[in-house]
């Protein structure tokens, strides 16, 4: 299998999505129940550029927006400001694999598309054909979706006035040769296609992308010649540096922890510094004012870091930092250009953006919020679906993001700027003491566990993995989401005999490798168990047994599942048990607080309705041998008595007189 992205055909894509959604009732695996439905009273519409936007959110320019699949992924939940994947003159590269590490706070060393600048515009067409199909299959209202292409390129106005970056940024402009032919495939399987009037210009607005070290005077004479020559509204995307060597290590290092992340003085001795970008954007605003159009900055690029990371090749000195400290970092230049600029510096935002802070972007009053790290985790683009449910409840009763900016401010609608403002100065200075941001809050280091990935296996959950019994965790986790718990306790004992116990005592291998903890803390795997168990009714009699009859040497837990197993499987089963209780040193060792009587119980009620009979106080050795249990007619014996020894901790006169373990203490 390659590594490299494989444009499909468009007949191909065009059959993939209109086929499953006719078929499966989702698009690619995406259940129609999670697609997003637009309503002309959803507070949090918008405009972008003059056009409308159904929604301030979407997947930021990177890697995620390079295949049409990707971009129609993205819009079915919800995106609606889309930045396409930067591009380039040069388009045949070789970039490192991996590329990207995203177990926590983002990491990457790949720095342009893989595909051919002719392949990225028609990736883009097909999904601007798809997003207007789908859009009147679904019947969402309006003519058109509110959705916004915002192009990206780069690096220099040298490789920009290329032929290929002009070809592409003319064909993204009237598209017209290019998409009659795509529409009548299209119309092959969604007719109604063929009757939408889909516009030729794909796009109005571009982000300008620069490499780090790009000098002043070459960011002003790109950003002119988009406005003044190609007309575009454009929006620079800023490095992350611009607020200065001392602030930023000490947001990242002292506020919130980051201290392995070493940021060189040369990723600050070649960008772009604060004094030299207030009057370059001064000046680009006045530019951008004479020809009619929009000029902003999009905050901010990656920060470029020293590679400390195993993940990468060591060919790679340098890697770019994204995700939870970067929030922090570029919230808090937001705030410093607000207030230099007065608020009247129109701003798009990407930098570790969340479902949990999206709203407080919005109060501060970015224009759109788009976002990368976050979505190439655990969910993917379905978490955008969580942005807009957070947005919709911080928002309240304002009827729209300029009223929520106003009531976030405690202000009167009316000054837009100035709430953004106390808004934005604000969560700036929460962002440096949040506990969300922290490096030590979260553990994800463990979600990896030892599993083999093969090629197409990719969906085993990690808690399954940790489990010892590989208990199917997602799945009763979904019956109880359901509120079905009898279903729930059927998954629950598919693979656990003891799982009354377990939901007490287990020590929840299954919580340190949750996915959960990408965003706050594991879910509480065992103590639902138990919340299943305690729902559990009474089983009822089995068939009688009429197998081989095997003797079970003891009822802890593993005499205990042997047992259920046996039986389950028709086996006349008997257990011995040295103790006059059952449960070994689970029953023996646990207070009664921690693990009640009834809680084993429980368990053995299951085994003895399948027919299991116990025998208390009879020790092997002690009451009885192996021949004796010959002579009984028993055909096998499973000898399951525990290792019962407590743990060492490996310390220096542990075994000393008077120290004692756990257990015989």
């Amino acid at each position: 299998m390659s590594d490299l992205f494989q444009p499909i055909a468009p007949d191909q894509l065009f059959e993939w999505v209109f086929g499953e959604l006719e078929q499966c009732d989702s698009i690619f695996g995406i259940p129609r129940r999670h697609f997003f439905v637009p309503s002309r009273d959803d507070p949090f519409r918008t405009v972008a550029f003059g056009h409308p936007l159904e929604t301030p959110f979407g997947p930021a320019s990177g890697p995620h927006t390079q295949m049409a699949q990707n971009i129609v992924a993205a819009w079915l939940c919800g995106a609606r400001y889309i930045e396409l994947k930067t591009v380039q003159t040069i388009d045949e590269l070789e970039v490192s694999k991996p590329c990207i590490d995203m177990e926590d706070e983002g990491y990457n060393v790949e720095w342009s598309q893989e595909l051919k600048v002719h392949q990225s515009f028609d990736e883009y067409l097909r999904a601007w054909v798809l997003i207007h199909g789908l859009h009147r299959r679904l019947g969402f209202p309006g003519d058109t979706p509110g959705v916004v292409f915002n192009l990206s390129v780069g690096y220099n106005l040298e490789g920009i006035r290329k032929p290929n970056v002009q070809w592409f940024l003319d064909q993204a402009q009237d598209g017209t040769e290019f998409l009659a032919p795509l529409v009548e495939l299209a119309a092959r399987h969604e007719p109604a296609v063929a009757d939408i009037d889909i516009p030729v210009r794909l796009s109005d607005s571009v982000t300008l992308s620069t490499m780090h070290g790009c000098p002043p005077g070459e960011i002003g004479k790109i950003c002119r010649y988009l406005l003044e020559e190609r007309g575009l509204h454009t929006f620079v995307k800023c490095n992350p540096t611009l607020l200065g060597p001392e602030r930023v290590r000490g947001i990242l290092h002292d506020d919130l922890g980051y201290r392995d992340v070493v940021v060189p003085d040369e990723a600050f001795g070649h960008d772009l510094e604060y004094a030299d970008a207030v009057p370059l954007l001064r000046g680009l605003q006045e530019t951008a004012e004479d020809c009619g159009l929009e000029f902003g900055v999009k905050l901010t690029n990656t920060l470029e870091v020293e590679n400390t990371r195993t993940v990468f090749g060591p060919a790679e000195k340098m890697m770019y930092l994204s995700g939870r400290p970067l929030h922090a970092i570029s919230v808090n230049l937001a705030s410093e250009l607000a207030e230099t600029f007065e608020g009247r510096l129109p701003m798009s935002f990407c930098a570790g953006v969340d479902c949990f802070n999206a709203p407080a972007m919005l109060a501060a009053g970015m224009q759109t919020v788009t976002s990368c790290t976050d979505l190439l985790k655990t969910g993917g683009y379905l978490r955008i679906l969580q942005y807009l449910e957070n947005t919709r409840a911080a928002m309240g009763t304002a009827p729209d993001i300029e009223a929520f900016i106003a009531e976030s401010a405690g202000a009167a609608p009316g000054d837009r700027a100035a709430s953004a403002r106390i808004n934005l100065a604000r969560y700036a200075a929460e962002t440096r003491e949040d506990r969300l941001l922290r490096k030590q809050t979260f553990h994800t280091s463990r979600s990896k566990t030892a599993r083999e990935l093969g090629l197409f296996d990719c969906i085993e959950a990690p808690c399954t993995d940790g489990c010892a019994v590989d208990q199917d965790v997602p799945q009763y986790m979904q019956a109880v989401r359901q509120g079905d718990f009898a279903r729930a306790v059927e998954i629950t004992q598919k693979d656990n005999p003891v799982p009354a116990m377990l939901g007490r005592v287990c020590d929840h291998l299954c919580e340190p490798v949750c996915v959960r903890t990408h965003l706050d803390e594991p879910l509480a795997i065992r103590h639902i168990k138990r919340f299943i168990m305690e729902r559990e009714k009474r089983p009822a009699a089995g068939s009688e047994p009429n197998g081989p009859k095997v003797a079970v040497i003891g009822a802890g837990p593993g005499g205990i599942a042997a047992a259920y197993e046996l039986a389950t499987a028709g086996f006349r089963v008997e257990i011995f048990e040295q103790h006059p209780y059952a449960g070994g040193m689970v029953g023996g060792a646990i207070p009664t607080y921690r693990l009640p009587v009834g809680v084993v119980e429980q368990d053995l009620a299951r085994i003895e309705a399948l027919g299991v009979k116990i025998h208390y106080d009879r020790a092997a050795g002690r009451d009885f041998r192996l021949p004796d249990l010959r002579r009984e007619g028993f055909d096998s014996v499973a000898v399951l008595v525990g290792a019962q020894l407590g743990k060492k901790l490996g310390l220096e006169g542990e075994d000393a007189e008077g120290v004692m373990d756990a257990l015989h203490f």
